[in-house]
C-alpha cells in the first residue's frame, strides 16, 4: 500500500502540482473574496449569516443579518453559488437590503487590479503561499538526502497534501469547484498519509503502527464521504438536504481521522514508554496535538455542531508548521531533542500566561460592554488569541535573554563568569585554609562586604570559635547557637548583621562563612543570594573531600605506627601504589632512554657502513657498538622487570614461567617449575603478588643459596592458593633468617604475603637448604574504617 514509484511518477506529478497551483493563483488574484455565509429563511429569502474576515463584504459595507435581494441582476435565490453553496461568490453586484430596510447596490471589481485589500490578500495570498513555499522546501531537501527512503517519500507527500490544502482554501472561500475538490478529496487523507508514513518510519524498528486492515478501511470510508462531496460540487445529482448530512460527515472524518492519529500515538507511548521509543512516541504525539488541535477545535468542530468557526482557518492552520519542523529533523537527525525540556517550559509559561490573557480580555469587555455589541466568539477570539502571543512572547523573550543579555547586562552575567573561575581554583585546593582564602577572595571581588571570617560552631559543647568580643561578634554567637540546631551543610543562614554560608561539617562542628552586611547599606539581591548559595554547595562538596583525605591519612599514619601489626589493606595500598610507580618508571625508561639508545646504535651503524674506515678505529667502534647493544639489553631486561608485559593477560603459570625462563638463562642453578592448572582464574593483584614472590626468591637463591637445583610449586587447593619453593643451597639458621630480614629481601616477601591476607612459613638448617610455604586466600576479607569506606574496594582500585 502506498508504495513508492517516484521514478515513474515524480515528474508527471510535479507538473500537475504545478498546474494546479497556476489555477489556484489566478483565481485567488482574479476573483475577489467576498467572504459572506447566507441561511435560507422560511419565505426564501437569504439573509446574511456570517461574514469571514478579511473579505470585501466587511469592507463594502454589508453587516451580518442583511438581506441578499438579488445578484447579478437576478434575484438571489436563482444565483447557483446562492443555489448551492449559500454564497454570493464570484458575483459582480449585489442588492442588499439593511436592518433598516434601506437597500444598497454593491459592485465587486473582478480581475488583476480588483479591490483586494492588503489584509485580504496577506490572508488569503500571501500566507498560503509562503507556507506552501516552506512545504515545499523541505519536501525538496527531504528529496535530495532521503530520495531512496521509502519513510521519507511519504513524509514528502504528507507536506505535499498540507501545503497544497491551505493553498487551495482560498480558492475553496471563493466557491472554486477545483478549490472544494482539492479540500474535499484531499484534506481527509491528510491522516491516512500521516498513518502510513508512521508505518513506514517505525518498520526500521520493527514496530507496526497500524495495520493495513485499519488503513483500507479508513480509506474506504472516507472514498465514500469524498466522492458524495465531489458529487455535490460537479453535478446535480444530489439535494441541498441531503448535501448537509454529507457535509456533517465530512467534518466528521476529518475529526475521526485526527482522533485517530492521537489514538493511534497514545497507545504506541503506553506501549512503549519504558523502553526507548518513549522520547520518540512523546515528540510525535505532542507535534501532532500541538499542529492539529487548534484546527480542530476552533475550526472543525464548530462547523461539525453548527456554529461558526472561532478562529479563522488562515491562523489556526498556522500551527501546521510544527509537522515539517519536527518530522524532518527526526527523518534526518541521529538524535532526538530533549521533549520533557520543552514540555516543561510549555507547562510553566501557559499557566504564566493564563492570567494575563484573562485579565486583558475582561477588560476589553468592560470597555465595550455597552458601546459595541459583540458576540461571545469574538470575545473567545481575543482571549484566545491574546493567550497565544503572550505564550509565543515568553518563548522569544528566553531565547532573547539566552543570546543577547549576557551581551547588554554584563553585570548579571559575572556571577556566572565567579563561578567558573572559582571552579577551576578550587580543583587545586589540597588543605581547608586554601580552601578559605580562594572563598574569601572570591567574595570580596563581587560583594561590597564590611567583613568575611571563618566561623566554628560546636554543637557538642556549645560553643562558637573565631570570634572576638565586639557587641556584633558575641550576637551573631549568640544567634548561631541559637540555630545549631537546624544548620545543614551548603545552606545559607540569615544573620543579625548579614548572611552565613555553611561550608562544611567536621562530626559535630560546622563549619560557616560569616559575609557582613554590604557597605552601600543595601539588601543583598536574589543574584547575589544565589551566587552565594551556589559557592556555598560547591564549597561544600570540596570540604568534604578534604575531609576525606586528611582522615584517610589520619588512618594510614595511625597504622604505620602501629609495630608489626600493620593492616592488610595499608599494605596492600602501599604495594599497589608501588606497582603503579614501577609501571610509570618502566614506560619512562622504554619510551625514553631505550628509544634514545636505538636512535644512537643506528646512527652509529650508518656511520661505519657509510664512510671508510681504519681498522683501529673500526674496532673501536665495533667495541662501542657492542656495548650500547649491552645497554639496550639492560634497559629491557629492567623494564621487563620493573613491569613485565601482559601480566594479567597472561595468568600466574605463565607468568611464573617467563620468569623461570629469564632465570636458566643468566643464573647457575637448574628450576623444576611443577604447577597445577588453576580452576578459578586469579585477580591482577594476586598474580602480580605471586610474580614479584618468586621474582624475589630466585634472585635470593643467585645472590646468597649456592643451590644447584630449586623446585617451585604451585597450585589452588580448597579455596587457597598454595606456593611451596625448596632449594638445596646452603641454608640458614631460622633465628638468624629472622635477623637478616631487612638485606635480604625476604621481609618483603613476608608483607606482600600479610597484605594479601595469607600465611608464610620459613623452614631452613645450615647445610639443607631453605623451604617457603605460602597459603593465600583465594577471596580477601574486606575491613572497614572507622569512617565507614571499604578499604580495600575503594582505596585500592
Amino acid at each position: 500500500m502506498f508504495k513508492p514509484t517516484h521514478r515513474i511518477s515524480a515528474p508527471l506529478f510535479l507538473v500537475t502540482f504545478l498546474v494546479i497551483l497556476l489555477y489556484l493563483t489566478f483565481t485567488i488574484i482574479k476573483e475577489p473574496f467576498i467572504g459572506v455565509e447566507l441561511v435560507e429563511g422560511s419565505e426564501g429569502d437569504y439573509f446574511v449569516k456570517a461574514l469571514e474576515p478579511a473579505g470585501q463584504a466587511i469592507s463594502k459595507g454589508i453587516l451580518v443579518g442583511d438581506k441578499i435581494v438579488s445578484v447579478n441582476g437576478a434575484p438571489a435565490g436563482q444565483y447557483s453559488n446562492v443555489k448551492k453553496f449559500f454564497s454570493i461568490e464570484k458575483s459582480d453586484a449585489v442588492l442588499v437590503e439593511h436592518s433598516n430596510k434601506d437597500q444598497q447596490l454593491i459592485v465587486f471589481n473582478r480581475g488583476w487590479y480588483g479591490d483586494h485589500s492588503s489584509w485580504e490578500l496577506f490572508i488569503q495570498l500571501y500566507i498560503p503561499l509562503i507556507s506552501l513555499i516552506l512545504f515545499a522546501g523541505f519536501s525538496s531537501f527531504l528529496y535530495s538526502k532521503r530520495k531512496n527512503d521509502s519513510a521519507a517519500l511519504m513524509l514528502m507527500l504528507f507536506f505535499a497534501t498540507i501545503g497544497l490544502c491551505y493553498y487551495s482554501s482560498a480558492a475553496s472561500y471563493r466557491s472554486d469547484p477545483v478549490g472544494f475538490s482539492i479540500i474535499y478529496l484531499i484534506l481527509p487523507s491528510v491522516p491516512i498519509i500521516f498513518l502510513q508514513f508512521m508505518n513506514q518510519y517505525m518498520k526500521r524498528y520493527n514496530v507496526v503502527f497500524i495495520s493495513k486492515s485499519g488503513l483500507i478501511g479508513m480509506l474506504s470510508t472516507f472514498g465514500v464521504v469524498e466522492l458524495g462531496m465531489l458529487l455535490y460540487v460537479w453535478t446535480n445529482l444530489i439535494s441541498n438536504d441531503a448535501f448537509v448530512y454529507i457535509r456533517m460527515l465530512y467534518y466528521g472524518t476529518l475529526i475521526i481521522g485526527n482522533f485517530i492519529c492521537i489514538y493511534q500515538l497514545i497507545r504506541k507511548f503506553m506501549q512503549y514508554r519504558k523502553t526507548k521509543f518513549n522520547s520518540l512516541f512523546k515528540i510525535t504525539l505532542v507535534s501532532h496535538i500541538v499542529a492539529f488541535t487548534p484546527f480542530t477545535a476552533m475550526n472543525l468542530l464548530p462547523l461539525f455542531i453548527g456554529g461558526g468557526q472561532i478562529l479563522p482557518a488562515a491562523f489556526t492552520s498556522l500551527f501546521l508548521f510544527v509537522l515539517p519542523i519536527v518530522y524532518f529533523y527526526l527523518l534526518t537527525s541521529n538524535q532526538l531533542f530533549d521533549i520533557d525540556f520543552i514540555l516543561t517550559r510549555f507547562k510553566y509559561y501557559t499557566l504564566l500566561s493564563l492570567l494575563p490573557a484573562l485579565l486583558l480580555t475582561l477588560g476589553i469587555i468592560g470597555v465595550l460592554n455597552g458601546k459595541t455589541e459583540v458576540s461571545w466568539v469574538a470575545y473567545i477570539q481575543m482571549f484566545l488569541s491574546s493567550y497565544v502571543v503572550m505564550t509565543l512572547f515568553l518563548y522569544v523573550k528566553e531565547q532573547i535573554d539566552h543570546k543577547f543579555r549576557p551581551k547588554l547586562f554584563k553585570a548579571m552575567y559575572s556571577y556566572q563568569d565567579s563561578l567558573d573561575r572559582f571552579s577551576r581554583k578550587v580543583a587545586t585546593v589540597m588543605k581547608r585554609a586554601d580552601l578559605e582564602a580562594v572563598l574569601k577572595q572570591e567574595i570580596s571581588e563581587l560583594l561590597p562586604v564590611n567583613r568575611i571570617d571563618f566561623v566554628l560552631v560546636d554543637q557538642a559543647d556549645g560553643s562558637v570559635h573565631k570570634l572576638g568580643e565586639s557587641d556584633e561578634e558575641k550576637g551573631t554567637s549568640l544567634f548561631l547557637l541559637q540555630v545549631a540546631e537546624s544548620l545543614q551543610v551548603g545552606e545559607m543562614v540569615e544573620l543579625p548583621h548579614g548572611i552565613g554560608l555553611v561550608i562544611g561539617r567536621q562530626r559535630s562542628r560546622y563549619h560557616i562563612v560569616w559575609i557582613g552586611s554590604k557597605t552601600n547599606h543595601t539588601r543583598f539581591n536574589s543574584d547575589e543570594l544565589r551566587w552565594l548559595k551556589t559557592l556555598a554547595n560547591y564549597s561544600s562538596i570540596v570540604f568534604e573531600n578534604l575531609y576525606l583525605i586528611e582522615g584517610l591519612i589520619e588512618d594510614l599514619e595511625s597504622e604505620v605506627r602501629k609495630e608489626q601489626t600493620t593492616a592488610p589493606w595499608v599494605l596492600r595500598l602501599l604495594f599497589c601504589l608501588s606497582e603503579n610507580e614501577r609501571r610509570k618508571l618502566a614506560a619512562d625508561l622504554h619510551d625514553s632512554a631505550l628509544q634514545d639508545q636505538l636512535i644512537w646504535y643506528r646512527k652509529l651503524e650508518g656511520v661505519m657502513n657509510d664512510y671508510p674506515i681504519s681498522d683501529k678505529l673500526g674496532d673501536e667502534l665495533n667495541e662501542i657498538k657492542e656495548g650500547l647493544l649491552d645497554v639496550i639489553h639492560q634497559i629491557r631486561e629492567t623494564c621487563n622487570e620493573l613491569r613485565p608485559p601482559l601480566l594479567k593477560e597472561m595468568g600466574v603459570i605463565e607468568a611464573v614461567e617467563s620468569i623461570v625462563e629469564h632465570s636458566q638463562m643468566r643464573d647457575n642453578f637448574a628450576v623444576d617449575f611443577r604447577p597445577k592448572p588453576f580452576i578459578h582464574p586469579l585477580n591482577e593483584e594476586q598474580i602480580t603478588a605471586i610474580y614479584r614472590i618468586v621474582q624475589e626468591l630466585l634472585r635470593n637463591a643467585a645472590k646468597h643459596a649456592q643451590a644447584n637445583e630449586v623446585t617451585l610449586e604451585l597450585e589452588q587447593r580448597k579455596g587457597k592458593i598454595y606456593f611451596r619453593y625448596k632449594d638445596d643451597g646452603i641454608g640458614m639458621d631460622v633465628d638468624y633468617m629472622k635477623a637478616s630480614f631487612e638485606h635480604m629481601g625476604l621481609s618483603g616477601i613476608k608483607e606482600r604475603v600479610a597484605s594479601l591476607e595469607g600465611e608464610i612459613t620459613f623452614r631452613s638448617k645450615r647445610g639443607s637448604g631453605l623451604e617457603v610455604v605460602i597459603n593465600l586466600p583465594e577471596t580477601m576479607t574486606t575491613g572497614r574504617s572507622e569512617r565507614g569506606l571499604l578499604r580495600d574496594s575503594y582505596l585500592i582500585s
